[in-house]
């Protein structure tokens, strides 16, 4: 009886030691394979070569911290980048009216420059100092947007006025490109709920954006339809493709890719913030060449 306790004591003294021996081997692998993983920058995951519920455990463990790290260095990345694009971005839409202003002013201090073209000149700097303040004032909206502190006065707002005012304060400038705007609005329209100033911001970023890459064609409208408020902005945009449309709202994107001036493609990315942030639903369409930006207003 003594010898069978010896024996069983000598086997169960085997099997701890055997599963001690495999458990350190296990857990220097796990150390193997982390320190491999840091150091290559690889989406390997911990493997185990012995089954063992609590090393199964760590390792999952581990494993799923692995995974939010390199989400996070995704993301990471993705951010850097956008960042460092927004300031080669910005610095292109800063320096074209910078460079703009200086050259008019060395052409104003050159004596030899007559009285008459100096005050054009004035003029042009003047446009150009508004120009940049606007934009400045964009990239602060821009922040204040995207870090929700952009204050709303949501109330009762008539989409018809707003939209019939902020027409015939562009029709100087639909008349200058040549254009004579397609209207189809409707006065017996519900009101929606919406911040006025934001609303006029809205419409006057898409009427620009209209005026700023329609040729010919231009229409806008405004609509009831089972008890929402849709109102239409639409223009001929050959330029624009169906692999552009995704990016419509993003900042900075816009068609004119040489960004020959024409555009910061700031309005856009604005507009859509604002329309969300008021609880109403926008939507971008490409079809035969004509885009159409529709806002889904809640009443």
């Amino acid at each position: 009886m003594l010898w069978l306790i010896i024996i069983l004591l000598i086997i169960a003294l085997v099997v701890f030691i055997t599963l001690y021996f495999i458990s350190s081997r296990e857990i220097k692998g796990i150390n193997d394979q982390l320190e491999l993983i840091n150091n290559s920058q690889t989406n390997s995951k911990i493997l185990l070569s012995f089954s063992n519920r609590k090393l199964e455990r760590l390792a999952q463990k581990i494993n799923i911290n692995l995974e939010e790290k390199q989400k996070t260095e995704i993301e990471y990345k993705r951010m850097d980048k956008e960042l460092r694009q927004a300031i080669a971005n910005m610095s292109h839409d800063f320096r074209t009216p910078l460079t703009s202003i200086i050259g008019y002013l060395q052409l104003i201090e050159d004596g030899k420059t007559p009285e008459e073209e100096k005050k054009q000149y004035i003029d042009i700097v003047k446009k150009r100092g508004s120009a940049l303040q606007l934009l400045i004032e964009s990239f602060y909206d821009m922040s204040r947007l995207e870090a929700k502190e952009y204050k709303f006065d949501l109330k009762p707002v008539n989409l018809y006025s707003i939209m019939c005012d902020l027409i015939a304060s562009f029709y100087n400038d639909f008349k200058g490109k040549g254009i004579e705007p397609t209207l189809d609005i409707s006065e017996s329209v519900l009101m929606v709920i919406a911040d006025e100033g934001g609303v006029r911001r809205i419409l006057s970023n898409l009427i620009q954006n209209m005026l700023r890459y329609g040729d010919k064609y231009v229409l806008i409208s405004l609509k009831q339809q089972k008890g929402r408020v849709i109102t239409v902005f639409q223009n001929d945009a050959p330029t624009l493709s169906q692999e552009d449309l995704p990016h419509l709202f993003e900042r900075f994107f816009t068609a004119d890719r040489t960004r020959s001036g024409k555009s910061t493609g700031l309005g856009l990315a604005i507009t859509k913030e604002l329309v969300e942030q008021m609880g109403h639903n926008i939507t971008p369409e490409l079809i035969e060449g004509k885009l159409s930006i529709m806002i889904e207003w809640k009443t």
